[in-house]
C-alpha cells in the first residue's frame, strides 16, 4: 500500500515519492504548505513510469491568477485546462487535496473543489510517481488509498 506520510517544512525545488506498483481509484495526495511572498507559480504532477510522461500536471500561476492543468503524452502536451479560480494567495498556508477516482482527478483547496481533470492516461496503475517543484514549502504531504465516492 502506498502511504506515505511527511511533516516538516522544507523549503525546495523538488520533492519526489515514487509507488512502483502504481495509482488506482481512489488514491488521495494532500499536500499542506505556502509559498514565498516573490512565488510564480508551483506544480504538481503525477507521473508514470514510461519516459517523461505526466498524466497530471497541476500548475497554479500566482502572476496570472489561474491554475493551468495538462497531461505530457507521448511527448506532447495536451490542451491547457485553466481554470479562473484562484484561492490561493502568497506567503498564506494552503491544503490541496488531489482524489483520483476511475475517471477524474478532483482537486479541492482547503477543502473547497476547484476542479475535476479528466483522466487523459487511461491506464491508471502507469502513473508511479508524484512530484511537487518550484516555489514552494511543504509543511506536511499524505498519500492515503481510501473509499471511492
Amino acid at each position: 500500500m502506498w502511504k506515505i506520510k511527511f511533516f516538516g517544512a522544507v523549503s525546495m525545488f523538488k520533492f519526489e515519492a515514487s509507488y512502483p506498483e502504481g495509482l488506482c481509484p481512489g488514491w488521495s495526495v494532500i499536500v499542506k504548505g505556502e509559498t514565498s511572498s516573490s512565488a510564480n507559480m508551483f506544480e504538481i504532477n503525477f507521473l508514470c513510469n514510461a519516459g517523461d510522461q505526466i498524466a497530471f500536471h497541476f500548475n497554479p500561476r500566482f502572476s496570472d491568477s489561474k491554475i493551468i492543468c495538462n497531461s505530457f503524452l507521448s511527448s506532447h502536451w495536451g490542451p491547457e485546462e485553466v481554470t479562473d479560480t484562484f484561492p490561493l494567495k502568497a506567503k498564506e498556508p494552503f491544503q490541496i487535496e488531489i482524489y483520483s477516482d476511475p475517471d477524474y482527478f478532483h482537486v479541492s483547496i482547503d477543502e473547497n473543489k476547484i476542479l475535476q481533470y479528466k483522466h487523459r492516461q487511461k491506464q491508471l496503475s502507469a502513473i508511479t510517481k508524484l512530484q511537487v517543484v518550484n516555489d514552494v514549502r511543504i509543511s506536511s504531504m499524505e498519500i492515503t488509498k481510501r473509499s471511492l465516492y
